[in-house]
């Protein structure tokens, strides 16, 4: 039995032992219960196993128990909402140019996944739809509202798509643009909305106030910009804290000692393993 299949078989082991504990969240509610242990998201389905932004990758983060995934949404010519991180096609599909030039038919007939590898030839670019089908009882969901589709009229359709599927409870919707959350808390009040802490809009706020003020419930951030006084105004207001995006086991342990509620990672499979009991033993 060589050294690669008995690491691969400790891992598992380990991630079943995480997996199968009873605090595992089935509601966005008990995601973000201040008694939990550290939270596992996985950046844009597992990233590391398989095409970024594609079911395969939402597949795979349900595979191995993460807590939660996350996606970026945005809009296509024809007003359909597609799952996609960047403004542009280039880096992950083998079409071109900006995503909101395209209708929704010709998006889908571009190749998301060879690119990652070319095991994954023919995987799409998937709808909103597609991803809600997918996780419904299955995965909690972080959608992220990109910033450029905002002015399109992307968030009433957002929520409207979360509300059609009786999903209220099973995602919460985050964005770097401070118009996307207001206008998702006038919309649909009773959809959680977590901030994505942009310095363009909010360097040098409180972080409390920050949240407060855009109607939010959580604070996200990223590791390098998350203050000890962030940190510190966050729990006496009892508003959760994410930190993104954190690969290297060293500084998710260090996380999860400070007691961060909620980690973004593209290996959700390193962070299980971190916070499993045999991993906790001296």
């Amino acid at each position: 039995m060589n050294r690669l299949f008995i690491a691969y078989a400790v891992t598992l082991l380990l991630i079943a032992a995480v997996a199968s504990a009873n605090d595992r969240p089935t509601t966005i509610q008990g995601f973000y219960d201040s008694s939990a242990r550290t939270r596992v998201i996985a950046h844009r389905g597992f990233s590391g196993a398989a095409p970024e932004n594609t079911v395969a990758a939402v597949r795979a983060a349900i595979e191995i128990h993460a807590d939660m995934v996350e996606i970026d949404v945005t809009l296509t010519s024809d007003g359909h909402i597609v799952v996609i991180h960047d403004e542009t096609l280039d880096r992950t599909t083998n079409g071109s140019g900006e995503v909101f030039r395209y209708t929704l038919a010709e998006l889908q007939e571009l190749d998301a996944g060879s690119w990652f590898n070319p095991t994954f030839a023919g995987e799409r670019i998937p709808t909103l739809d597609d991803v809600l089908t997918e996780v419904d009882g299955r995965i909690l969901l972080n959608l992220e509202i990109k910033s450029e589709a905002v002015d399109r009229g992307i968030v009433a359709k957002v929520a409207s798509a979360i509300q059609r599927e009786g999903m209220i409870d099973q995602v919460v919707v985050s964005s770097f643009s401070p118009t996307a959350l207001k206008e998702m808390h006038s919309a649909a009040p009773e959809i959680r909305t977590a901030v994505l802490y942009n310095t363009k809009f909010h360097k040098g706020q409180d972080s409390v106030e920050i949240v407060t003020d855009l109607g939010a419930r959580v604070f996200n951030i990223k590791r390098q910009r998350l203050t000890r006084e962030m940190l510190r105004r966050c729990r006496e207001h009892d508003i959760p804290v994410g930190i993104y995006t954190v690969n290297k086991p060293r500084r998710m342990r260090r996380l999860v000692k400070k007691g961060i509620d909620a980690i973004f990672t593209d290996h959700p499979d390193r962070l299980l393993v971190v916070l499993s009991p045999a991993a906790a033993t001296p």
